[in-house]
């Protein structure tokens, strides 16, 4: 049981290479969010495969760790805004990937989000970006377990990690969606 191959991977590097990119045109930027959304789909897959018991959590996040090593890749496209967009897309993607990791290990953190992001910025101003990255994660967990994300603002580092947060929390809302209207057809 395959969810998120390495020639998916690969599939989306050769779309990026293929776009045409321009700053000053948000639609073009569309095709970093879908390779993000793809991934977290993927995800909420797998979790959905543990949940159902079609795949053991040790398989699972065996799989997970393999895959988080795609994102460790670097790709020079030949093109700087490419290049500077793929940087933060590998980064919201291995939030998503860890948080994924924490909610199968049921490693939720009790704090709220708030307290949370204040820690993963102090931690990113002392230049800890492991526990900058691991509160962000953390958050990402709690949103995978139903939490609902408040509204949250940061830079840097933990914007773009958050980011990978915000992206897992649209497509659950969206998979809810889904699932209402799939039921009201019935």
């Amino acid at each position: 049981m395959e969810f998120y191959p390495e020639e998916r991977f690969k599939n989306w590097i050769r779309i990026i290479e293929k776009s045409e990119i321009k700053e000053d045109d948000p639609k073009t930027l569309e095709i970093f969010d879908h390779f993000i959304e793809d991934f977290a789909i993927a995800c909420f897959k797998l979790i959905s495969a543990v949940k159902n018991r079609e795949i053991l959590k040790r398989d699972a996040l065996d799989y997970l760790e393999s895959v988080k090593r795609n994102f460790l890749t670097s790709i020079d496209f030949g093109d700087e805004i490419k290049n500077e967009f793929y940087e933060f897309v590998k980064e919201s993607m291995r939030t998503i990937a860890q948080s994924t990791i924490y909610y199968i290990q049921d490693k939720i953190s009790k704090k709220d989000f708030e307290k949370l992001l204040r820690e993963a910025m102090e931690n990113e101003s002392k230049g800890n970006l492991k526990l900058a990255f691991d509160c962000v994660a953390k958050m990402g967990a709690k949103v995978l377990r139903g939490e609902e994300l408040p509204e949250l603002e940061a830079d840097g580092l933990v914007a773009n990690w958050l980011d990978g947060v915000e992206t897992l929390h649209m497509v659950i809302k969206l998979s809810k969606i889904d699932t209402c209207q799939a039921r009201n057809e019935q």
